[in-house]
């Protein structure tokens, strides 16, 4: 694990449970040791010893020296190269475009190379890396860029395109990577950036551990996506978890000895989304593992990948790994080397873990539970634990992260009884951006961040989530607001009320549902969603569409009767 591997580490036995490890490489005196801190006046559990901010962490990385640490096509970087490009495009953001601590420079391309040198350049000049949806339409990207007031965007040529006509009016610039794009005085050459500076030479720019450095868009229940800030601390305190996580799992003898072998990721998930941006990417730059990515999800372009670079790990969303587990073509090919099969951003069927293990025999299902607000983080299941218990989440993942379960006012709920999951982490955000009254309410006084999700801890401790508060939709680990996608097709001049809601679906979990009152009895379905395609990323765009002239029906309070009509429809549709 290069910068890790001349830790003294001691022997343990290899039936010691997994916490115990972990409890003892986190004890006082130890490389990992933990402590109590104080953090905006609620005390965290905290790493007594990692990085002060991600300019250091990515240091770390050099660890790893002349390994393979990004593939993307016939472009192949290692980890040297990445942390030496890395700091020239620092340079480059102070130097010849005003950065400075603080400022917000927004991140919005696909999977490229150019994405994690950007990132770490960011963050690592003292800017807020703030992260964009790459399938964000022209409106959503203009309205992001003013919400955190960024003069400063870095894209690829289709995100430039359509995050021009906001650079003329607010007048911010564009720098543009990998794509060749029209001459422009909002338009800067990515590959320029470098020109005249020194790798491995960072800019001289204070940086603390509670600075913020990253804000991601979270759709939730009030319509417009809010920027979730985080800090280094927060950053760093994950891939310090996982670090301690894969050194107790080497002191037990269940990951590979051999000081040759590197671990290969195959990526398929975006980086702006916190899975692919933490436990995907960063992590494995932290603990030596290399990075295959995918342009875009396609199952047998996967499992080529998986032959050619002999892939060990994969992470996606669960729909991902049950059409490789599903797929025909799998026997095509050589796919021995695929150990880990992991998941996040929505539930998975427990009857896709059985597939999965019996398509990849020698495979360990896992899942993963966490938010954008805990920076991915809060619970973890892997192998037999999860084959045994297919609809639990896991335990909560030691030693950051705390979970218990409460009511509507706070109090802890009897063991088994369900409430609200909340998260107690030094990883947690910190703020949602410019929203105070938002923050107040995502927290308990007393520091607990109430996640949306209701759900219960069984008596070993595992965490099952069973329902949701929030008003959204995630469909195959996208978040969808309901009352963004309502509010567009309310803007439409025939539409009288709407009502937006998830449907079951196999592949995807949940898909867009609406049922819509209309004035028009010539409106077409088709007609309204090609209208809100206009406004909206394709993912948000209703899949089934119902138009009815009658009034939608209500409760007692006078106020749309949102769980009768959710229910009535999604039994329509599962009867179909």
């Amino acid at each position: 694990m290069g910068a890790f591997d001349n830790l003294d580490l001691p022997a343990v036995d290899p039936a010691t449970p997994l916490d115990q490890v972990i409890g003892m490489m986190t004890r006082e005196g130890m490389p990992f040791a933990t402590k109590q801190e104080e953090i905006g006046g609620i005390t965290h559990t905290v790493f007594a010893n990692q990085p002060p901010s991600l300019r250091e962490a990515f240091m770390m990385f050099l660890g790893h020296g002349d390994k393979e640490f990004m593939v993307y096509g016939d472009d192949r970087i290692t980890f040297t190269e990445t942390v030496s490009r890395a700091s020239m495009l620092a340079q480059a953001l102070v130097d010849d475009y005003g950065v400075k601590k603080g400022d917000r420079v927004a991140l919005a391309m696909r999977n490229y190379p150019e994405w994690v040198l950007s990132f770490m350049a960011i963050t690592a000049a003292g800017g807020i890396a703030v992260l964009m949806n790459a399938w964000w339409k022209e409106e959503e990207l203009a309205w992001a860029m003013q919400d955190c007031g960024a003069h400063l965007a870095i894209t690829d040529g289709e995100r430039a395109k359509r995050m021009l006509p906001a650079a003329e009016k607010d007048e911010f610039q564009i720098i543009v990577a990998r794509d060749a794009f029209e001459p422009h005085e909002r338009l800067h050459d990515f590959a320029s950036l470098y020109e005249g500076k020194k790798p491995l030479t960072w800019p001289t720019v204070e940086l603390a551990p509670d600075d913020p450095a990253i804000m991601l868009y979270t759709s939730g229940s009030t319509g417009f996506p809010k920027g979730a800030l985080s800090t280094h601390r927060a950053f760093i305190s994950v891939l310090m978890n996982w670090v301690t996580i894969a050194l107790s799992l080497k002191m037990l003898g269940r990951l590979n000895a051999d000081p040759d072998f590197q671990p290969v990721m195959l990526v398929a998930v975006p980086f702006f989304h916190v899975t692919g941006l933490l436990p995907v990417l960063f992590v494995s730059a932290t603990v030596g593992r290399k990075v295959v990515l995918m342009h875009k999800w396609d199952v047998e372009e996967a499992f080529k990948l998986i032959e050619r670079e002999g892939v060990t790990a994969f992470t996606g969303v669960p729909t991902m790994s049950f059409e490789m587990a599903s797929s025909p073509l799998r026997e095509k090919y050589d796919l021995s080397t695929l150990v880990d099969i992991g998941g996040g951003g929505a539930a998975r069927p427990p009857e896709h873990v059985r597939l999965i293990r019996k398509a990849f025999k020698e495979s360990n299902p896992g899942i993963g539970y966490g938010l954008t607000e805990t920076n991915s983080m809060t619970a973890v299941l892997s192998g037999d634990e999860y084959v045994d218990r297919p609809t639990s989440v896991g335990k909560p993942t030691p030693p950051m992260i705390h979970v218990t379960i409460r009511d509507a006012d706070g109090n802890e709920v009897p063991q088994g009884e369900r409430g609200e999951v909340c998260i107690k982490s030094a990883t947690n955000f910190r703020e949602y951006w410019n929203k105070p009254d938002a923050t107040k309410a995502a927290f308990f006084p007393d520091g607990w961040f109430r996640s949306g999700d209701i759900g219960y801890l069984d008596e070993e401790g595992y965490l099952y989530v069973v329902d949701r508060l929030k008003d959204i939709i995630i469909r195959g680990g996208e978040n969808i607001s309901t009352l963004e996608v309502e509010a567009i097709l309310h803007a439409h001049p025939s539409v009288e009320d709407v009502m937006v809601f998830g449907l079951p679906d196999p592949r995807l979990g949940e898909i867009v549902g609406a049922v819509v009152v209309t004035s028009d009895p010539n409106l077409s379905a088709e007609d309204l969603i090609k209208d809100a395609a206009q406004h909206l990323a394709s993912f948000k765009l209703p899949e089934q569409l119902w138009l009815t002239t009658e009034p939608l029906p209500l409760i007692a309070s006078g106020k749309i009767d949102r769980k009768g009509i959710r229910t009535h429809y999604q039994e329509i549709w599962q009867s179909a």
